[in-house]
């Protein structure tokens, strides 16, 4: 008996995603891009962590790398594992893959079309989906469909079941992608900028849901640019910038007192945390290219913290209790504000 506790206290604290070294590039006319570069993380059952950067940091690949989504060509997955439920995702047939995506991970795309066939109405997509996955009449099937796309606002949703994606404005396509993967249930949800195109008052709509669905010890990959979101839905937070993190943590923790330049420039930037009347700062230079290994630390040209050192050789990214940073000033970095923004 105590045996058989003491496994079932293991399985409950294992990780249900755990990322190892993922090494992604893509072949360009101008050369090797290497879009994500050594990134590992997990994900803990009924989580919600935040993925945070500046466009082309590599959140978005690594989300899509996470399923084998990336095109190939141009993109290759180099090295890594992606543990799930103690399968490695990364080796698993294409045709097991399928199974897992939408049933047992689902996930919310940046762009809605890139989810949803323009040749197919609403509501057949999201019959099929269903009977794809599980045991379930067309009957049933069609009335869970409608009672998730009104969850997540649609107007009208038994008519709208009937429209093709084309037909609907892109907020409303976004919803209907969004219904698709909540009304499944799983086990993960990877939502890449899953509120871009909603007004406020659906966004938050959506996000309840979303909470909803960590109550039920869903876990959620959460990629944003807002940051104000991010500290309102997350436990932990990833800083990813120029294919690699730099920082990672608790949100508050994170929040408050930043152990990378580059997050406290983040943070100073964005305007979801000022205080009104505040100025905006702004990250000086551009994102080195991902064409060029550099030695030292990526930030070094934009940093107002960089030293000889930091240029000379590959800085670690170095834990530090629940927090690992990837600096060799971090103890110097000031702090970027105090508890909630």
């Amino acid at each position: 008996m105590n045996d058989m506790k003491a496994s079932a206290n293991r399985m409950a604290i294992e990780p249900l995603l755990r990322v190892e070294d993922l090494v992604v590039s893509f072949n360009t006319e101008a050369g090797t891009a290497r879009a994500v570069d050594g990134v590992s993380f997990s994900v803990m059952p009924g989580e919600i962590l935040g993925v945070v950067g500046e466009s082309g940091c590599g959140k978005s690949v690594t989300a899509m790398s996470l399923l084998r989504l990336i095109p190939h060509p141009p993109g290759r997955i180099e090295q890594g594992r992606v543990w799930f439920r103690g399968r490695d995702l990364l080796a698993m047939s294409i045709s097991d893959l399928r199974r897992v995506r939408g049933r047992e991970i689902g996930m919310i795309f940046q762009e809605p079309m890139t989810a949803l066939s323009p040749l197919h109405r609403v509501g057949q997509q999201l019959v099929e989906a269903q009977r794809f996955h599980g045991d379930i009449n067309r009957d049933e099937a069609w009335t869970h469909a409608v009672r998730w796309m009104e969850k997540v606002g649609i107007p009208d949703a038994p008519e709208r079941m009937y429209a093709y994606p084309h037909e609907l404005s892109g907020g409303m396509r976004q919803r209907v992608m969004i219904a698709s993967v909540l009304m499944m249930e799983p086990a993960l949800i990877i939502a890449d900028e899953p509120t871009t195109a909603l007004d406020v008052t659906i966004q938050a709509q959506i996000l309840r849901l979303l909470m909803e669905a960590k109550n039920r010890e869903t876990a959620v990959l959460f990629i944003s640019h807002n940051l104000g979101v991010i500290w309102e839905t997350c436990s932990r937070l990833i800083v990813m910038y120029a294919s690699e993190i730099v920082e990672q943590g608790p949100v508050e923790a994170v929040f408050a007192r930043p152990r990378h330049p580059y997050t406290r420039a983040l943070l100073k930037a964005n305007p979801a945390l000022a205080t009104r009347g505040e100025r905006l700062e702004t990250i000086p230079g551009q994102v080195p290219s991902l064409l060029k290994r550099t030695a030292g630390c990526r930030f070094a040209d934009r940093c107002p913290m960089v030293q000889e050192q930091c240029r000379q050789a590959p800085v670690a990214l170095t834990p530090e209790g629940l927090r690992s940073v990837r600096c060799v000033r971090a103890d110097e970095v000031s702090p970027g504000g105090e508890g909630s923004p």
